[in-house]
């Protein structure tokens, strides 16, 4: 207890590289992110760094920007400095599976996968967007909305995005509404923050030329963008437009009106990783009963809709 106490007072804390020498656990968690969509994926991270600290765990932190260019340099340097496991939370887009497989499974197979594992077997968490698209068409539903739109940034570079779409389309049959394709509307977009052109295309498109009463937009940047391109063509959000977005971000709750949002439940993500750890740092890899963890989103239903 002595040595305890003066430890305490002078501040002292144990040296992690000096723990791994000696065979011990480093407590530490490395954590790849993308790019894209970086107000939301912030958040989570601060999610999972609360709850690794819960556990007296700390995270790395590295970012890759569209591609897997960057992955081989993070993985060694985490291996480098002995990371306990890895948390991979950018989405395994159409052709990366290959690449990401390659690295991890033979040098580094602890690691953690956002959405689906990029082999079988492998260990992940995944959001059920399937039902927040339901609950939100759902919810248009019963405040009379008939005629939705679904507003997608890129459908062919965004594997989530054609969740999305079929999740849309069976929920709209669910509640007896009508379903056109120009009900779906892909911006096609490189960037996840649009441009006032795309907006006006988006508007042009769902509402002038489709005559929507309600969007689902792709995520909360999106939906502000929309109710402000809508009142800039005179629009009332929501007795012409409902608008709903994705993500629940800070800005949803300052523009007028507020906006309905799904709120990716970032603590139950969190909590979600760091089960899957204990069970990757502490069973072993052949011995992990559960592999897929899906969280439950939550709609946040406020005055756009």
């Amino acid at each position: 207890m002595r040595i305890h106490e003066a430890a305490r007072q002078i501040g002292y804390t144990p040296n992690r590289n000096a723990q791994q020498l000696r065979g011990l656990s480093s407590r530490t968690i490395g954590v790849i992110v993308d790019s894209v969509n970086t107000r939301a994926m912030a958040e989570r991270i601060f999610a999972i760094e609360e709850a690794a600290a819960c556990l007296d765990y700390r995270i790395l932190v590295g970012r890759v920007h569209g591609g897997v260019e960057q992955l081989d340099g993070y993985v060694a340097d985490f291996m480098g400095r002995g990371v306990d496991a890895i948390l991979c939370l950018f989405d395994l887009a159409p052709g990366r599976d290959a690449r990401v497989k390659s690295i991890f499974k033979k040098r580094f197979p602890k690691v953690i996968f956002h959405g689906r594992a990029a082999w079988r077997g492998g260990f992940a968490v995944q959001i059920d967007i399937a039902s927040a698209i339901r609950a939100a068409v759902g919810h248009l539903a019963e405040r009379g909305k008939r005629r939705l739109g679904l507003a997608l940034w890129n459908l062919k570079g965004d594997e989530l995005m054609e969740i999305r779409r079929s999740a849309f389309v069976d929920a709209l049959k669910i509640h007896g509404l009508p379903m056109d394709e120009g009900l779906i509307w892909d911006a096609a977009s490189e960037s996840a923050t649009p441009d006032v052109a795309t907006m006006d295309r988006g508007v042009e498109s769902l509402v002038i030329e489709h005559q929507v009463d309600a969007i689902l937009a792709s995520n909360d940047i999106w939906a502000v963008r929309f109710i402000q391109t809508l009142k800039v063509r005179g629009f009332r959000v929501p007795q012409d437009i409902a608008v709903i977005g994705y993500d629940d971000l800070d800005i949803g709750r300052v523009v007028e009106p507020a906006l309905t949002s799904v709120n990716p439940n970032h603590e139950a993500y969190a909590n979600a990783c760091l089960k899957l750890l204990m069970q990757v740092v502490g069973d072993g890899l052949g011995s992990a009963s559960e592999r897929t963890l899906k969280i439950q989103p939550l709609l946040v239903v406020r005055e756009s809709s």
